[in-house]
């Protein structure tokens, strides 16, 4: 399909979302919800996109299948194809899907692939999105959220943004997607995660791997010698 708006269309109303998280079942049924139809149910790939008029914006979302686990060279394929589908403009939004429950291992772990994939610049464009079964007003929910200190910190990395959504509450979503379309606009500039900030991020990661492997080698060699 089509991922750029019909002509006639402003760039300001074509708006490119990424979903992460390691839940596949959450980020499809969210993206079907946005969109209100179920083209991601029937995606066999691995990287999903659907796009679609939404709220008299024409919306662009990409599903990033979960990253912990694989070997670093699916993670990078698989991150630099899905930025590559935003092109020319890039990324407006990252939302990142997560229950209203304390950090498990493999949450932490994908969180950390993708911070370590797409450098802390991310975080400048995700807002969090907590998926919940009661109401989003429910106190236990607003407690937790308050006073869990993995999620306190996971939101401040994010700039304090989040979302609370039960995924049977559709007229959330024109809010949803109001709460997500602030990130772009920075200083009244259009602002998007684009192929260059990947690269510059693949490239810091080079870096680093390669002062890592010297201060190894360092260590191994004075070792030899004492």
């Amino acid at each position: 399909s089509d991922t750029h708006p019909p002509r006639g269309r402003s760039s300001m109303s074509d708006f490119r979302i990424v979903l992460l998280g390691k839940s596949e079942d959450k980020k499809t049924k969210l993206g079907n919800i946005i969109t209100g139809c179920e083209s991601f149910q029937h995606q066999k790939q691995s990287l999903k996109m659907q796009c679609g008029e939404v709220c008299g914006r024409w919306v662009s979302l990409v599903e990033l299948p979960a990253l912990y686990g694989k070997p670093q060279e699916a993670v990078m394929e698989e991150s630099f194809k899905c930025i590559s589908l935003c092109d020319p403009e890039g990324v407006h939004a990252f939302i990142l899907v997560l229950p209203v429950a304390p950090l498990t291992d493999e949450d932490e772990g994908e969180l950390e692939t993708i911070q370590d994939t797409f450098s802390s610049r991310v975080n400048d464009f995700t807002m969090i999105l907590f998926t919940v079964d009661s109401d989003f007003t429910d106190p236990a929910v607003l407690s937790f959220l308050k006073e869990n200190k993995d999620i306190q910190e996971l939101c401040k990395s994010c700039g304090g943004r989040y979302f609370v959504l039960n995924m049977k509450d559709k007229q959330k979503i024109p809010e949803l997607l109001e709460t997500a379309e602030k990130m772009r606009l920075r200083k009244d500039k259009l602002s998007c995660y684009t192929k260059e900030t990947f690269g510059n991020a693949t490239i810091a990661q080079v870096i680093t791997a390669q002062k890592e492997n010297k201060a190894l080698k360092a260590e191994l060699k004075s070792c030899k010698y004492t």
